[in-house]
């Protein structure tokens, strides 16, 4: 290319970012100074998914380019992205280094040790459109009632749309439509939740296939059977998880690591994951399989979508299914109250809470698939007590501890059990992010009965307990493992303020 021709794509490229900022102005009504072209669209300027189908919608008519051309959710983060996705689509020059595909999943070399599994047959998903004439007839009347009843205008309403991510269509808003959409049908019966139809597309489907003169199409997730006696407990001569896939997230060191190394020695092929300590985690999928058991690490945050599509494919493609999650990833400062800022909140909520219920979601079809299985979170036992410096952390987990008790009840009709274990202060790196961690820590086994705080491997064991066949009627249960020291008062409290 000339000089001439390159300078010319850049003028292009210039011209465009700034037509879509004036578009997202006119939406959104800020100053153009603050929509710059790397802004975090959501984090740093509050623009959520409604808000952002709009600016898309406006955008599409600017450049007249149908709105499912323009990125949306995770891959539209700036307007240099959504700038980027409509110079492509224009033709006039070559995305910017800003729209970068998602990489392929992290695996470390260690995973040509895992075994050769059968190829478990995939769990069939509702599809988004048949080739059918009758589920394209429906597309029509499902995109005019989503209209009528969101009030939103049909051209953002296209039928691939996410309807909660992306459309900011949210599950009470769902089920308005999907009542009025059956009655209108004549369909006694709404399509299970359990299949969770995320876009107008699949509704049709699903819908269609409702219909009196359409067969219906097999349920999304295959029921467990349900069993009237415990199911037997394996030979001695058989590790208790032999056979098994397991993922722990945040396994690459602490608490985590032990637990992984645990299932892997009790016979599970053990998916290692960690974000910020990659080389641990690397290094804990190493040493399992020279010690001589099987394990793969995958690289990912749970608080990044991206990240968890291709943890959860990688487990999926690669080992067949799975049977046993632990979410032990965890995120929270340390410290007091008032050095809380709202991004910390973010950051704790989108890994504990958030993190645990994607996981648990995405594990719930391969674990479905294979007759049931066993999740574990990881919470704290000052979550129901106040222990200085530990705020964000122990509000947090609470949170965890209700979401297991939802999951607990969600997922048993496919045969998944969910429980918590509720860890206090562990002998670990963890201790030492307190302040005065010598004195802390001291006063905390001074107010444990026994006076000793506990290991990992303690918690190891409830979790290696829970997740195994000894406990198949233990569901939704929160277990404290703590050397009782959530039965005493810590008494340590802010220290007074200067006057």
């Amino acid at each position: 290319m000339s000089a001439h021709s390159s300078q010319q794509s850049v003028t292009a490229s210039s011209t465009i970012l700034e037509q879509v900022r004036q578009c997202a102005a006119s939406v959104t009504r800020y100053p153009l100074d603050i929509l710059t072209e790397h802004a975090q669209l959501e984090d740093e300027l509050g623009i959520d998914s409604v808000k952002l189908a709009e600016i898309a919608a406006v955008i599409a008519r600017e450049f007249h380019l149908p709105p499912d051309r323009l990125p949306r959710n995770g891959k539209a983060r700036t307007l240099g992205a959504i700038a980027g996705a409509v110079t492509e689509a224009l033709g006039t020059a070559s995305k910017p280094s800003l729209h970068v595909a998602p990489a392929q999943p992290q695996v470390s070399p260690v995973a040509s040790a895992q075994p050769q599994m059968a190829p478990v047959a995939s769990v069939p998903a509702v599809v988004e459109a048949k080739a059918g004439t009758g589920a394209l007839d429906l597309l029509p009347r499902v995109r005019a009632v989503f209209a009528r009843v969101t009030r939103y205008p049909e051209d953002l309403l296209t039928p691939h749309a996410d309807l909660e991510d992306e459309l900011g269509i949210d599950s009470v808003k769902q089920a308005e439509v999907m009542a009025v959409l059956m009655k209108e049908l004549g369909l006694g019966d709404a399509p299970k939740p359990s299949q969770r139809l995320r876009t107008m597309a699949a509704i049709a489907d699903a819908a269609r296939a409702l219909l009196p003169s359409t067969p219906a199409v097999p349920e999304a997730r295959p029921r467990a059977p349900v069993h009237a006696v415990p199911a037997p407990l394996p030979s001695r001569a058989e590790p208790t998880f032999a056979g098994k896939v397991a993922l722990v997230t945040g396994s690459g060191k602490g608490i985590g690591r032990v637990i992984a190394t645990r299932l892997a020695r009790a016979g599970a092929t053990v998916v290692v994951n960690s974000f910020h300590s990659r080389e641990d985690g690397e290094k804990t999928a190493r040493d399992i399989v020279d010690a001589g058991g099987k394990a793969l690490h995958l690289w990912g945050s749970v608080a990044q979508e991206e990240h968890l599509e291709r943890m959860f494919s990688a487990i999926r493609e690669q080992l067949g299914g799975l049977d046993l999650l632990v979410c032990n990833a965890s995120n929270g400062l340390i410290g007091p109250f008032d050095r809380i800022a709202p991004r910390d909140w973010d950051k704790a909520f989108r890994t504990c809470i958030t993190g645990t219920y994607e996981c648990a979601m995405r594990a719930r079809p391969l674990m479905a698939a294979r007759g049931g299985g066993s999740i574990v979170t990881m919470s704290t036992s000052m979550s129901q007590r106040y222990m200085h410096d530990l705020g964000c952390q122990g509000v947090v987990k609470a949170g965890v501890e209700s979401l297991t008790r939802y999951l607990a009840a969600e997922l048993a009709q496919e045969g998944i059990r969910t429980n918590c274990v509720s860890a206090g202060p562990v002998h670990g790196d963890l201790l030492g992010m307190f302040p005065d961690a010598p004195e802390r820590v001291a006063r905390w086994e001074s107010a444990t009965p026994g006076g000793r705080l506990c290991t990992a491997d303690d918690v190891a064991d409830v979790t290696e307990l829970l997740l195994g066949p000894k406990t198949q009627r233990v569901n939704g249960a929160i277990w404290v493992v703590d050397a009782g020291l959530s039965g005493t008062v810590d008494g340590l409290l802010p220290a007074a303020r200067a006057s």
